[in-house]
């Protein structure tokens, strides 16, 4: 069966026979591998839509175990991304983690546009390159049910407003582990728990996921975290990723948690 539907490359490999099988993201299907013969280097229209950072329209033979791609059209190349490297390094974390984190042949129609969102945002931006992955990162986790507990002790359950402000009025303590923001208490009990992950960053946490939520993609080309706020961020994110989706895209050496102390 023919078909047709736009998307982007994930990553593509060389197979035999002078073949590639590209992953595609597409608004259609979701994620799909599909093989093609076209190859990435010529001159055509249809080897430009192979190449990473640009979305196409791919005309796809469909078959009952199988994807092949026989044609495609450039709709956008997004070809600022990769002449500036901090640009290029993110959009390949953001492909990275969109790789890892869809489903064979699960159609993600919002996520795909968001995607798209984010290339038109990285390309533009005037700074904030990380801090746009991190908006879009945070605003998946929501689109797939695994968003932190920031409302109350996601342990017990007390308020957010009864517990855990310093004297400078930001929030101080989230577990990973156990997926939330945190008490006092619930964290004392919990820190003995081997493999236990709470950290105490210098941000009130609640406040900036909420603004990561409730702003528009767009916002972040724009927006620069302070350095110390970006490196802890990112660890956090990092774990979290980790521990609920086993995808390992923000790691870095950093290890600031506190596990004692409280």
């Amino acid at each position: 069966m023919l078909t047709s539907t736009d998307g982007i490359v994930l990553r593509q490999r060389k197979i035999a026979n002078n073949r590639r099988m590209i992953t595609l993201f597409t608004r259609k299907y979701g994620r799909i591998s599909a093989g093609t013969s076209i190859s990435e280097t010529g001159k055509g229209k249809s080897a430009l839509a192979l190449r990473p950072f640009t979305y196409a329209d791919y005309n796809i033979f469909k078959g009952r175990d199988y994807y092949n791609i026989d044609s495609a059209t450039v709709k956008r190349s997004y070809y600022a991304i990769g002449e500036d490297l901090d640009r290029f390094m993110t959009a390949s974390t953001l492909i990275t983690y969109l790789d890892k984190i869809l489903e064979e042949g699960q159609a993600k129609p919002k996520l795909f546009d968001m995607t798209l969102e984010f290339f038109e945002c990285i390309g533009e931006a005037s700074a904030g390159c990380e801090t746009l992955l991190y908006a879009f990162i945070i605003k998946t986790l929501r689109m797939q049910g695994i968003m932190p507990e920031l409302s109350c002790c996601v342990n017990c359950g007390k308020p957010a407003e009864e517990f855990g402000y310093g004297p400078d009025g930001r929030f101080r303590q989230f577990s990973v582990t156990s997926g939330g923001i945190i008490c006092d208490e619930c964290a004392s009990t919990e820190k003995g728990t081997p493999g236990a992950l709470i950290y105490r960053p210098s941000f009130d946490i609640i406040t900036t996921i909420g603004y990561f939520l409730d702003k528009p993609l767009r916002t972040f080309g724009k927006v620069s975290l302070k350095t110390e706020v970006s490196r802890q961020l990112r660890e956090i994110l990092a774990e979290y990723l980790s521990h609920y989706l086993n995808v390992d895209v923000l790691r870095d050496d950093a290890d600031w948690r506190q596990t004692d102390g409280y």
